[in-house]
């Protein structure tokens, strides 16, 4: 039997995750409905399933990306946080009673100043910020083009990049456009907006969490997609991608590399019938041709415009379709 690889360990872990994590949550709602003298043995088998969970996560570790290990861990917090207060909800407080108790030691409480909270302020990350050796943010733009900067590249290791709240920028990641030889290990994106992403070809991953009105070029490994609509993408990715509460994505062939390019055979987890999803189809040859011969010359010559806006209009998708 052929091993796994880590990318198809990583995706089957995220399933049973979900799978997981689904029937927590319906076991908390289903708390309502329960006998009052039921509630404490069900309450105890929802914690025993949010620790085994939690256990099975700390076992993955060693294939799943680090992105979304933290975004594994939100989650199991707030299932947590569900089921402390359905519990405080539910539970009957203890009648009053005169029988004398020992006084708690009450936990001393932290109290900030006016100057440590500007402080804390300064810390803050920066828009395309340098977070650690192998992390750059570019956060909450708009209407302006985004590269590395050199003072952020160390062409001796390889780093990830965050986007974050970006409306109506371009993107550039790819040292074939800003003349940088920087390795990227993985791309992350999250509440981008009527964006133009050319990222190039990278080593990893490129994991998305809401992507609305934009398109996106990229040679990957693994590609997964949460939250989009309206996208479109030329893709070079050597594994199947994955949408999920996706819809209206459009994809194309970009063929960076000689390897296996699976472009369209995109896994819909929103739709389990065997006829193909509604949710994506394949970009029409004009609108390829367009991305992939002279998209990337207009990404060139939007570099140096202080205003992109009419220049993304052709790169974008329409927004009436």
């Amino acid at each position: 039997m052929t091993e796994k690889t880590a990318t198809e360990a990583s995706n089957d872990f995220w399933l049973k995750f979900k799978s997981e994590r689904q029937a927590i949550e319906q076991q908390i709602f289903q708390s309502q409905s329960l006998a009052k003298a039921d509630l404490a043995s069900h309450f105890n088998t929802i914690l025993k399933c949010i620790n085994d969970l939690e256990k099975k996560l700390t076992k993955a570790t060693d294939f799943i990306p680090s992105y979304d290990q933290r975004q594994f861990s939100m989650q199991l917090k707030e299932l947590n946080e569900s089921l402390e207060k359905i519990k405080i909800e539910l539970t009957p407080k203890a009648k009053f009673s005169f029988k004398s108790r020992r006084k708690k030691t009450e936990a001393p409480v932290a109290i900030v100043s006016v100057e440590q909270v500007k402080s804390l302020g300064k810390n803050e990350t920066k828009d395309d910020e340098l977070l650690s050796d192998a992390t750059v943010l570019f956060k909450d733009r708009e209407n302006t083009v985004l590269t590395l900067a050199k003072s952020q590249i160390d062409k001796n290791k390889s780093i990830e990049i965050l986007l974050s709240n970006l409306k109506y920028c371009v993107i550039f990641l790819d040292s074939a456009v800003n003349e940088n030889t920087v390795q990227i290990s993985a791309i992350h994106i999250k509440n981008v907006d009527h964006c133009v992403i050319y990222g190039g070809l990278i080593k990893g991953s490129v994991l998305v969490y809401g992507l609305n009105y934009s398109t996106l070029l990229i040679g990957c490994h693994q590609l997964r997609i949460h939250e989009a609509h309206h996208v479109d993408m030329m893709l070079h990715v050597t594994s199947k991608p994955i949408i999920e509460d996706s819809d209206n994505i459009q994809v194309g062939c970009w063929n960076a590399t000689e390897s296996i390019n699976q472009f369209d055979q995109i896994e819909d987890f929103d739709w389990l019938k065997k006829q193909a999803s509604p949710n994506w189809k394949i970009l029409n040859e004009e609108r390829q041709k367009m991305l992939e011969k002279e998209g990337l010359d207009e990404f060139k010559n939007i570099l140096n415009k202080d205003n992109i806006s009419l220049k993304m209009l052709n790169l974008l998708p329409a927004q009436n379709k």
